[in-house]
């Protein structure tokens, strides 16, 4: 008879409940009496056969050899007093199955865990693959979250000893599972660690787009797939997928072996690679319209105390609202009122000007060697960085004032007379344009397929991204700010619109059907009145403060919305008065306030757990996110108006006299006899 919960197993274990049943045994979540600790105890069923009890303990035997925080340990060992029946312990993991990371979405903390759990996954599997061990069977139930995020790889039951040969097939059945089997396994051949490697591709594929890279009707449709057809890229599944996690992916799903990376450590290495473009390619890039859609730049200035200008450039014409400070590797950008897009070394000295007929003022757009800009006289061009030629321009109706967006193989650009323009990203044709019915100063903001657009006359509209149909639209009130957005846990996310009149709307949203909609119980989940204009973007960040009160959807007591240190989201708002508030994201109760004697346009940006500050009387600030302390204080004779950029250990800040500069940490390095270099 199988266990049931209650029971106190070997005297000790008190099964509280069942985590999961398969053919062989049960696993319990269970209360170690003896420790006073929560554990997980696998327990085999009372008649299985003797080739089971085996495989079972041969399970054990093989967790118990491997000492490595990516693999799931043995604790104890042992048998039921009655029955005889073997079990064993291993730590409970509360995080649940990777797939939780999923599906990716392109914003500096759901990237950062989806590369750091695959990068950590892939060190796991090379130190198991050193102990002479192929798994065989990874799947996203045997690679568990722990409550820190990283990954637990788990179920040995099907390994095969390098140093020994196993047949792989029982019945006429390939043991494993089909979803994510190497072909070399699908056809009974032999495995070794690259047929792993496969599998954790597959895993990981299903992380990063939904679904796994092959389905079908029947195992033996998914088997035959995973043998004769090409993996379906997957920006085709989710277009939010950055290119460099993209490709990473598709190298794993090589059919024939050698063509896959050559170990875990080399997998490691490349995620390693894709964390460095994706952060150049993607977070400093783009506006916070789009896919950088929460203002949080992720490599900012470590140290600020002493931060101090490393350099200064004249531009040639003034730099006001909209307009924001760009890049992209060792390049910065910023559009002026003089008609010019500005490209600057990060050294200070001066790349290339593109020129345009009118103002330049909305955010531009790097794109691999490429530089998207719109300008006032309605036309957006799409330009190479080397040489200047113009690939290709479009022509619009009116003035653009928000950045243009790239998703997928389309760039959706907003104009002032309220169209939003989906070009063809390689020729600049027009593919669809969807009218708002009123004038539009917002970026579009991408989640789950759709574009999210604010205008001035109250109306947030979620448009599909590939088709330009309307999904659905709800009132919010005037907005001239581009909204922010941060995922809250698998398929949800929290919108935050600032209106022009002062109300903060938080916005509940889902994407269980494939597409981003409001929640169907309460889509507003709090409203907050500044009691001040707001020109400025808020900003949406997770803060390692504990975190209490009503949780927001998307998991148990809002864990879902919380950093890995049990914090809250927390947003950043500026009022055009002076005044900025930190609010909490799941009840928009009041964290801290700072005033600024200026008047405040240019958006709040988020680093390294810092919040950047500019005013129009020329304040720069430092501010603690969780507190509001000030870290860092500078005054310049002219005023900002331009969101600026924190990249690359720098601070780079566009002034509305039309000079840009450049804030390094001034903090005197350290001699090699250890005494500072003063």
């Amino acid at each position: 008879m199988p266990l049931e919960t209650g029971v106190l197993l070997a005297g000790r274990y008190d099964l509280r409940a069942l985590l999961g049943e398969g053919g062989s045994a049960q696993v319990f979540r269970a209360g170690d009496a003896l420790l006073g600790r929560e554990v997980a105890v696998k327990v085999m069923h009372a008649h299985v056969p003797e080739s089971d009890r085996r495989r079972f303990l041969r399970e054990v035997r093989t967790l118990a050899r491997l000492t490595h925080p990516g693999v799931v340990p043995v604790l104890d060992l042992g048998e039921e007093h009655e029955g005889g029946r073997p079990f064993f312990t291993m730590p409970l993991l509360t995080g649940g199955p990777i797939t939780a990371l999923g599906p990716l979405e392109d914003a500096p903390g759901p990237l950062a865990r989806f590369l750091t759990a695959a990068a950590f996954a892939s060190r796991a599997l090379h130190f198991v693959h050193a102990q002479g061990i192929v798994h065989r069977d990874l799947t996203p139930g045997n690679v568990l979250l722990d409550g820190a995020g990283l990954p637990r790889i788990m179920d040995f039951g099907l390994v095969a000893l390098s140093e020994q040969t196993r047949h792989l097939t029982r019945s006429g059945v390939t043991l494993g599972t089909p979803a994510y089997m190497a072909p070399e396994q699908a056809k009974g051949a032999g495995v070794d660690a690259r047929s792993d490697l496969y599998a954790l591709g597959a895993v990981l594929y299903r992380v990063a787009c939904g679904s796994p890279p092959f389905v079908g009707d029947s195992d033996q449709s998914v088997l035959y797939q995973h043998v004769y057809e090409a993996a379906p890229d997957p920006r085709e599944l989710n277009p939010a997928i950055p290119d460099a996690v993209a490709q990473v992916l598709l190298a794993l799903l090589a059919k024939r072996p050698e063509r896959r990376p050559e170990n875990g450590e080399v997998l490691a290495h490349l995620w390693a690679l894709a964390r460095r473009d994706v952060w150049t390619a993607h977070a400093r890039g783009q506006y916070r319209g789009g896919r950088v859609r929460s203002g949080e730049h992720p490599d900012g200035p470590a140290r600020v105390a002493r931060l101090q200008e490393a350099w200064s450039v004249p531009l040639p014409g003034e730099v006001t609202w909209p307009a924001a400070v760009v890049g992209e590797g060792d390049l910065v950008a910023v559009g002026t009122r003089g008609g010019q897009l500005v490209l600057t070394h990060t050294s200070g000295r001066p790349y290339a000007t593109f020129a345009a007929r009118d103002e330049v003022t909305a955010p531009a757009t790097f794109l691999g060697g490429h530089v998207l800009y719109g300008a006032w006289d309605g036309t957006l061009r799409r330009a190479e960085l080397q040489g200047g030629a113009e690939v290709w321009r479009h022509q619009a109706r009116a003035e653009f004032t928000g950045a243009p967006t790239v998703w997928a193989d389309r760039v959706l650009a907003a104009s002032r007379d309220g169209h939003l323009h989906a070009l063809n990203l390689r020729t600049g044709e027009l593919a669809w344009a969807y009218r708002t019915g009123g004038p539009l100063a917002a970026s579009p903001v991408i989640w789950a397929g759709a574009a999210l657009l604010c205008d001035e006359n109250g109306w947030l509209h979620a448009i599909d991204a590939r088709s330009g149909a309307p999904l659905w639209k709800v009132e919010v009130g005037t907005v001239h700010a581009t909204p922010a957005l941060l995922p809250t846990g698998p398929a949800e996310a929290t919108l935050v619109v600032a209106t022009w009149p002062g109300e903060v709307h938080a916005l509940h949203l889902s994407a269980a059907s494939g597409r981003a909609a409001l929640s169907a119980a309460e889509p507003i989940l709090w409203t907050y009145d500044l009691e001040d204009e707001v020109w400025a973007s808020p900003a949406i960040a997770r803060s390692a403060l504990p975190a209490s009160g009503p949780a927001l959807p998307g998991g148990p007591d809002g864990e879902a919305a919380r950093g890995p240190a049990g914090g809250h989201g927390v947003v950043v708002v500026a009022g055009w008065g002076g005044t900025v508030r930190a609010l909490r994201l799941p009840d928009g109760e009041d964290l801290w306030s700072h005033a600024l004697e200026g008047r405040v346009t240019a958006s709040p940006v988020i680093s390294g757990g810092l919040v950047y500050l500019a005013s129009e009387l020329g304040e720069l600030a430092a501010l603690d996110l969780g507190t509001g302390a000030v870290r860092w204080t500078r005054r310049e004779r002219t005023g900002v108006q331009a969101t600026p950029l924190a990249a690359g250990g720098a601070l780079y800040v566009a002034f509305m006299d039309g000079t840009l500069r450049a804030y390094r940490d001034a903090t005197p390095a350290w001699t090699a006899g250890g005494a500072r270099d003063d």
